[in-house]
């Protein structure tokens, strides 16, 4: 009987899956990371979850669609979930993270309803900013639909709101709502960042025989947004000519004094922090950037560093800095 009762609900549960349409191809980018086992346990618990609120279409690489007609939401991005679990090894640990994943989400959403979208005084205490890379906006409504800028080239400033639970990304519809400047706006959400705490640290560094101090910031949601004000937020960190700097995920960023007593400190820096950096890139559920950029008067510009044959890296100064060294 116990048989005939598991048999009957195996196949209960792949007629469901199939009437939803469930897909459990790993998206691209992701096949490295978890084996096709766990995907479709990951899968099978993520639509579980969500269905426990809202009514599932289907799954297709790494998104579960939503039924017609719900209200503000149409579908749930898997991507960073599926990161979160392959960085966590014990997978008794899954179902509990999926559940946090999910009712956090529920949770902005709740708060949003409670929001008058239209209303800028309503959203003003909540606007934030992330940075991502250009490649991943696909992922998160498409740059065509959010409201972004360029601060680090490569990657792109997204004005979001940051509600309890999530951060959610401000859509065009909603801001034109507003009648707002841009500028104006991401001057506000700087301002809503540099209001949260982040840790500020100063470690001495050895690259190539030459002895460096490097400076961090590290805080789980707000670094990277956190660095883009750096002379507000760290101007000990500032050098007479600016800053290196990398952000290589939402959490860190690290930086190196520029100075006219030691102006070619940041090319041992970069040297002999690259891979470092690289791989904390490579390794976090939202990456930023894996290049070091100069920071100098409120501006950031990308640094040209490339690999030898022997794989040292070979810096060239922006043409800004150069001028600033060779300035007599």
């Amino acid at each position: 009987m116990r048989f005939l009762y598991l048999a009957g609900l195996v196949c209960a549960l792949a007629a469901e899956a199939r009437a939803q349409q469930i897909s459990y191809d790993i998206p691209k980018g992701y096949r490295s990371l978890i084996s096709k086992a766990d995907y479709h346990l990951l899968v099978d618990s993520a639509v579980a979850t969500v269905a426990r609120r809202y009514p599932v279409a289907s799954v297709h690489e790494g998104t579960i669609a939503l039924q017609a007609g719900q209200p503000g939401v149409t579908a749930f991005n898997l991507h960073n979930l599926l990161a979160k679990c392959a960085a966590e090894p014990d997978k008794a640990q899954w179902p509990g993270l999926i559940r946090h994943h999910f009712t956090s989400l529920f949770s902005s959403f709740d708060e949003q309803r409670k929001l008058d979208p239209r209303s800028f005084e309503s959203v003003r205490p909540y606007l934030s900013l992330r940075l991502y890379p250009e490649a991943s906006l696909a992922q998160r409504g498409g740059a065509a639909n959010l409201l972004t800028r360029t601060d680090l080239a490569g990657t792109a400033t997204v004005l979001m709101l940051d509600l309890p639970g999530a951060f959610t990304a401000v859509p065009k519809s909603m801001f034109a709502e507003w009648h707002q400047e841009p500028a104006a706006v991401f001057a506000l959400a700087q301002a809503n960042v540099n209001k949260h705490e982040v840790l500020k640290s100063t470690k001495p560094l050895e690259a190539g025989g030459v002895k460096l101090t490097v400076h961090f910031l590290a805080e789980e949601n707000y670094a990277a947004s956190y660095a883009l004000d750096l002379a507000t937020n760290a101007p000990e960190f500032v050098g007479e000519w600016g800053s290196v700097v990398a952000i290589p995920n939402k959490g860190l960023a690290s930086i190196c004094q520029v100075s006219r007593a030691q102006p070619l400190d940041f090319v041992q820096y970069i040297q002999g922090t690259k891979a470092v950096i690289e791989r904390f890139y490579q390794a976090h559920e939202q990456p930023v950037s894996p290049a070091f950029y100069w920071y100098y008067q409120g501006k950031f510009t990308r640094i040209v560093v490339t690999t030898n044959k022997d794989g040292s890296a070979n810096v060239v100064a922006p043409l800004g800095l150069g001028a600033l060294m060779t300035a007599k």
